[in-house]
């Protein structure tokens, strides 16, 4: 029974190290990576209905329902995907169980030929007369070589190391998938709009796998915002003071972050990503202040700007007079229903309006932040340093040397798996310097 399971286990893992399975199963998960990359992952139901109509499919029968039937909305953690993945996985250590380990032990054992004919599978042999074969083992050792001699027997060889190059390149292909599994299945992405002097929790959920988890004991304050300006005028970089507090407040962490400059803590990475203007504060005839909050408009031309109708504020008995903010620098219009400018005026200015003085005491910006968890980062970051180790290790000749001294003859042997040219001119310079003199 055990011989059985033995030869059967053996046969499974043969066929999944087969080169031509491998192949194909890498081929079925570039192209499921490429339909992923075609439609948009993770958008609700109706986004896909939109866009894809049942009624009019794209190519005559990709619509919403096919899309969502098959998973095509989320395919990097659909069960197909990830059991393409797991016998890819499975392929590669077979391949590399069944294959590529008994190869680098064969190639740590070393044999003898004792004659000339025996050497005849090899197109580097050369016979020589009145050669030494001391002076070759000097000259094979002097290159780097290993040397194993008995008797009239020699045998070398070096780049041993160059043989590991299959090896790591398996392992290091199974971490970085391995890694993307755990990251779509673990990780989550929240984004967070919050205005300065403001506490938040990761609430609004991009996207997350179905084993993620999202902390709630922990809370985000933004104490500070900031924008760094060009010479041009231009915005050049922004910044926020940002806090991660416990649930009893206490800090934690703290770190002023900008773009590409993020605040790490226990794995959930906090990104600056965005920025606008949450409110303004108006103060009233000198005596009272309220917060007008702003709404943020997109124009056409992808430029953005914030407004907010003054009527709002009761006390003011106005109508219809539109406040407009471009940016932090703090210069603000006024603008009637018809459209028409009314006053434009600087943060902190006094200006009247409907018999009533006014100033604009603060302006609230709010700060963008993108939430990112990914527990399998750490493995694809190993792997892709692994790979290229392995790239590096793969220009490693793995050259071997054969001699055997027979009379006055003496015959010689080689072979490498890479720069044939280099090894051939090593090859007949350290046969050249074997001669007696």
């Amino acid at each position: 029974m055990l011989k059985t399971l033995n030869r059967n286990g053996w046969f499974i893992a043969n066929r999944l190290g087969n080169l031509q399975f491998a192949i194909l199963l890498l081929l079925l998960i570039a192209s499921f990576s490429s339909i992923g990359t075609f439609i948009e992952q993770g958008k609700d139901v109706s986004f896909y209905e939109i866009n894809y109509p049942n009624a009019k499919p794209l190519f005559g029968f990709i619509n919403a329902k096919f899309i969502l039937l098959l998973g095509l909305d989320h395919i990097y953690t659909t069960w197909w995907f990830v059991f393409n993945i797991f016998l890819f996985v499975m392929s590669l250590f077979s391949c590399t169980l069944i294959r590529q380990l008994p190869s680098l032990k064969f190639s740590r054992l070393w044999r003898f030929y004792d004659n000339y004919d025996s050497m005849s599978k090899f197109n580097l042999r050369m016979r020589m007369d009145n050669a030494s074969l001391t002076r070759l083992a000097f000259q094979l050792k002097n290159n780097n070589y290993n040397v194993i001699q008995e008797g009239r027997l020699v045998y070398a060889y070096k780049g041993l190391i160059g043989r590991l190059s299959p090896i790591i390149v398996h392992a290091s292909i199974i971490l970085i998938l391995f890694g993307s599994v755990i990251g779509s299945a673990s990780g989550f992405i929240t984004q967070e709009l919050v205005p300065v002097n403001n506490l938040f929790h990761l609430r609004n959920i991009i996207s997350s796998g179905p084993f993620s988890y999202i902390p709630q004991n922990i809370e985000g304050y933004v104490k500070d915002f900031k924008i760094a300006y060009s010479e041009e005028g231009m915005i050049d970089q922004f910044y926020s003071d940002l806090s991660i507090l416990d649930s009893d407040v206490n800090l934690l962490s703290n770190k002023t972050i900008y773009v590409n400059e993020p605040l790490r803590y226990q794995g959930i990475i906090f990104y600056q990503t965005d920025w606008g203007i949450a409110s303004i504060s108006l103060k009233i005839d000198n005596d009272k202040t309220v917060e007008i909050p702003l709404t943020m408009v997109n124009t056409s031309s992808n430029n953005r700007f914030w407004i907010s109708n003054l009527s709002q504020v009761a006390s003011l008995g106005i109508e219809n007079v539109l406040l407009v903010l471009q940016d932090l620098t703090g210069k603000l219009s006024l603008y009637d229903s018809n459209k028409n400018i009314i006053a434009e005026i600087q943060a902190g200015e006094i200006f009247s309006l409907n018999g009533h003085s006014l100033r604009i005491t603060n302006i609230i910006p709010s700060t963008g932040l993108q939430i990112k968890s990914d527990p399998g980062t750490l493995f694809v970051y190993i792997g892709f340093l692994m790979l290229m180790i392995s790239t590096l290790l793969s220009y490693v000749s793995y050259s071997q040397v054969w001699a055997v001294k027979d009379k006055n003859n003496l015959y010689v042997a080689g072979q490498t798996n890479r720069a044939i040219y280099y090894f051939e001119k090593d090859f007949n310079q350290m046969l050249s310097a074997t001669k007696k003199s």
